[in-house]
């Protein structure tokens, strides 16, 4: 069984509820108060953790080779003094704070300045191996995401950089790196997948698709840990991350449906017990007299019936042992057919 891993605040593994981490993202647009928008969005919905990116752009994206991806991504830069107010501000608000770190400068801010309590690796710089020695150096948690991986062997490579670097508290997320992911590509069985090459870490899903539902499935395949994007207009196509994103209101519902179906896939308690006892007395059938009989009839299969409520009655399956006998008393027709009637 894979290890738990602590997260933040709470652990994450086999037996916890599972870890929800509400992605803000570039959706924030880089403006302070709207990313508090999301932390006030995120702690009303019941999610545990909300996340920011740290992405110093001139340190991620090169603007001679592509000015236009640069321009695209500098105005939505969170800057470090707003990060730190986030973080203060995610500790006034009980909910757990943390940060992808996209360069080395940024991890470095991150780790030393800012203590975040685990590492994020994002999909793009999964399989950098130079920055997966960097982030494992750092021996703290780390959560990756694999959107770019295609094989297996670059899975484990991924890991293993991480692990021979000093990181063994490892968290593996399925995912894919298309906004937003249809159907047919998301390949959501992956996660059993995972769970079978990876089985010392927990296995859990960064989703990139349209609604909840499939997030709704990864639960009941396994996925300890959620990670789904939170925005204010799915419509906005500043972000490729806006149409596959919750808005809070969608966020609110889903929090709520995981952990709805985290209950459903529990163990019986004895609180099921006690509700399937109490639905038998209405719902199961009871036996009882097809018509009426007289006293001293002998009982044959013709006369018997079964109705509900099984409550007071005698079950269906003790017909067997009452044919055959005579009644003492007569018997009016659909009333339950007791032992006392019998001899």
């Amino acid at each position: 069984m894979a290890k738990k891993v602590k997260l933040g605040t709470k652990w994450v593994g086999e037996g916890e509820p599972m870890y929800i981490i509400a992605e803000g993202g570039l959706t924030n647009w880089g403006d302070i108060e709207l990313a508090k928008k999301q932390v006030d969005a995120a702690m009303a919905a019941g999610a545990d953790c909300i996340k920011f990116q740290a992405q110093t752009t001139e340190a991620l994206v090169s603007k001679k080779v592509d000015p236009y991806w640069y321009s695209r991504l500098k105005y939505k830069e969170l800057s470090w003094d707003n990060l730190r107010e986030l973080r203060d501000y995610c500790d006034v608000r009980n909910i757990d704070f943390f940060v992808t770190a996209h360069t080395d400068v940024d991890l470095d801010f991150l780790d030393k300045e800012l203590n975040i309590p685990f590492v994020k690796v994002g999909s793009g710089e999964s399989i950098n191996y130079d920055f997966l020695k960097n982030v494992g150096s750092r021996g703290k948690p780390v959560v990756i995401s694999l959107g770019l991986h295609m094989t297996d062997e670059e899975v484990l490579k991924s890991i293993k950089t991480l692990e021979d670097a000093g990181t063994k508290d490892i968290v593996v997320l399925h995912c894919n790196t298309v906004y937003p992911t249809p159907p047919e590509i998301n390949h959501l069985s992956y996660i059993t997948h995972l769970k079978k090459l990876l089985p010392d870490y927990p296995i859990g899903y960064s989703d990139h698709t349209v609604g909840w539902h499939i997030p709704l499935a990864s639960v009941a395949l396994g996925a300890r840990v959620l990670e789904k994007h939170l925005s204010f207009d799915k419509s906005d196509m500043r972000s490729f991350d806006c149409p596959g994103s919750c808005t809070p209101e969608d966020q609110k519902l889903m929090v709520k449906q995981i952990r709805e179906v985290e209950a459903a896939l529990a163990q019986p308690t004895d609180l099921r017990k006690q509700k399937i006892e109490n639905a038998r007395l209405w719902a199961q059938q009871s036996i009882v007299a097809g018509k009426a009989i007289s006293a001293g009839t002998k009982i044959t299969r013709d006369l018997l019936m079964f109705k509900r409520p099984g409550k007071g009655g005698l079950a269906p399956d003790m017909a067997e042992k009452i044919i055959g006998k005579t009644t003492n008393a007569p018997i009016e027709e659909d009333e339950q057919i007791q032992l006392e009637h019998l001899t």
